[in-house]
């Protein structure tokens, strides 16, 4: 591995780490809703992003399947976390339990189809990409069709929820197009290439998601969300005492 992986891999490790800070400040601020929030599934996120790019930082990247290097410790990564990552977005939106576990469902399925694409070739392979991206395009489905509908019963949540459906679902959209042009797709990106795009876009993939749910951490305070949209609109109750 070359030293220019090796470095892109440990910044990876230290942005991931401060992560793990910002979800401790989240998770330790006791003005906020935890409870309400499931402030606890996201220490996952960047706590295994960061175990993950620890060990491939040490030179155990790949496993080779005949004549391709499979970047086990990545897949094992995406397969553990971005789950999380599309379900929360799912639990922001209010959603019914149903479509938080699809949406995790077609994104594990979209990682593990997309494993076994790399390792595969000739038209194999391209079938494997093509079912890989179609369980991508039926995410992306949920996140802006089906989670908006119930989004819109939470208003006090709607900024969070905005956030993170743009946060993934745009920044997603690179990850096709890297494997397309990756040594493993039509080759026309170096080893060393892909993997400081990877690794830079997994660390801004995750640290800033769980910042933006520390930002917006008291929208899951009703008593908060109340007396804020009490004091904001001059026709309530609460306001015109206030007046008084």
């Amino acid at each position: 591995m070359s030293t220019a992986i090796t470095v892109t891999y440990l910044i990876s490790f230290v942005f991931l780490v401060l992560g793990i800070g910002v979800w401790y400040k989240l998770y330790t601020d006791d003005s906020a809703n935890r409870e309400r929030g499931q402030f606890k599934y996201l220490l996952i996120v960047p706590a295994f992003a960061a175990l993950s790019y620890a060990i491939m930082a040490t030179g155990f990247t790949t496993v080779t399947v005949g004549e391709t290097d499979v970047y086990v410790f990545r897949y094992i990564d995406w397969l553990v976390t971005t789950p999380i990552l599309v379900a929360y977005i799912g639990w922001v939106a209010g959603a019914p339990k149903k479509w938080i576990y699809g949406v995790a469902g077609a994104d594990a399925m979209m990682i593990l189809v997309g494993g076994v694409a790399v390792a595969l070739t000739g038209i194999p392979k391209w079938v494997a990409f093509t079912v890989s991206a179609g369980f991508h395009l039926s995410l992306l489905y949920v996140l802006y069709v089906v989670f908006p509908k119930y989004a819109a019963e939470y208003p006090e949540r709607n900024r969070l929820f905005k956030i993170l459906q743009n946060h993934v679902g745009l920044l997603w959209l690179a990850y096709p197009l890297v494997w397309l042009l990756s040594p493993v797709g039509i080759d026309s990106m170096g080893v060393v290439g892909t993997a400081m795009i990877i690794a830079y876009l997994d660390a801004i993939a995750k640290t800033p998601y769980v910042y933006f749910v520390y930002r917006e951490r008291h929208c899951f305070d009703e008593s908060r969300t109340a007396a804020r949209a009490a004091a904001e609109d001059p026709t309530s109750g609460s306001a015109g005492v206030a007046a008084d």
